[in-house]
């Protein structure tokens, strides 16, 4: 596995920006921009409709990043089997640990947000701040190196399974892919594998060389701080998100999630990440 030291580079610290019009210009060429002044949730998601504008299609509050509300998810979570393989889904409520690196929505397939909206509501007082990783930087970096090439022309070309434990999506992709409306998509989290199969222990390999490679961006890359009432815009296709490890039991932040007319697809209905619905029953 070659790793190089530039993968900090793929960290994305965003520009403060002062109108729903200028966030979505900002974010379309960056991935990122950060809005401040947001008084509460409601206002959150008007600027999130604002932002989208006529190509709004779904917005709405996904996720209370309490710890209340992640312990209550968590113990749900823990009663649910290991699948197969022995892979078994976790909340981790360890708040002093940083984050996975990872897009929101990614059990839901091709109905994962392609906008992201994380409000901060009360930042922890010391530490959490956040991280953005660009997932097509990440591979920039690493193609520099000819040590990584036949890694890099995996994640670009090869199928794999982005489901989590027990939750099938049906359908594989790379993980790296163009949508059909011409966007990159890219995409980690914890539950990436090969697809079951004679392929899979040779692949295992590239699947964690992705996985250390975006690690190491987010261990070595800058970030940066939400205060309380600012919210970071977010293109959720090709950048990952988390936060650094924190000991404050009312940090509180909102994670909405925004489809617009160029999702790969919308669903009908509320998400539940505790009981993933398969991509077919959202269609509605």
């Amino acid at each position: 596995m070659q790793l190089s030291s530039g993968l900090a580079e793929a960290c994305v610290v965003p520009r403060r920006v002062s109108s729903p019009e200028e966030a979505r210009e900002v974010v379309d060429a960056e991935g990122a921009a950060i809005v401040s002044g947001i008084a509460d949730e409601e206002g959150a998601i008007a600027f999130g409709r604002a932002m989208l504008g006529a190509d709004l299609r779904r917005i709405g509050r996904q996720i209370e990043v309490t710890r209340k509300r992640g312990e209550e998810e968590s113990a749900k979570v823990a009663q649910q089997p290991a699948d197969a393989r022995g892979r078994k889904r976790r909340f981790v409520t360890d708040t002093s640990l940083p984050m996975p690196a990872h897009n929101d929505g990614f059990a839901f397939g091709d109905f994962a947000p392609d906008r992201l909206f994380l409000f901060s509501e009360r930042p922890a007082a010391t530490g959490g701040e956040s991280f953005l990783i660009d997932g097509v930087a990440v591979l920039d970096v690493l193609e520099r190196d000819p040590a990584n090439a036949q890694m890099v022309e995996f994640c670009r070309t090869v199928d794999i399974d982005h489901s989590e434990p027990n939750f099938p999506q049906g359908t594989y992709s790379s993980i790296l892919r163009t949508t059909p409306a011409g966007r990159p998509q890219v995409r980690h989290h914890p539950y990436l594998a090969p697809v079951a199969g004679p392929d899979e222990e040779a692949q295992w390999p590239f699947v964690r060389h992705w996985t250390a490679a975006v690690t190491a961006a987010r261990d070595t890359g800058p970030r940066f701080r939400l205060e309380a009432g600012e919210m970071a815009c977010v293109d959720n296709y090709r950048l990952f998100h988390g936060r650094h490890g924190h000991t404050d039991p009312a940090r509180t932040l909102y994670s909405i999630w925004g489809w617009s007319s160029a999702a790969v697809a919308v669903p009908a209905g509320e998400l539940d990440i505790v009981m993933p619905k398969a991509p077919a029953q959202l269609a509605g």
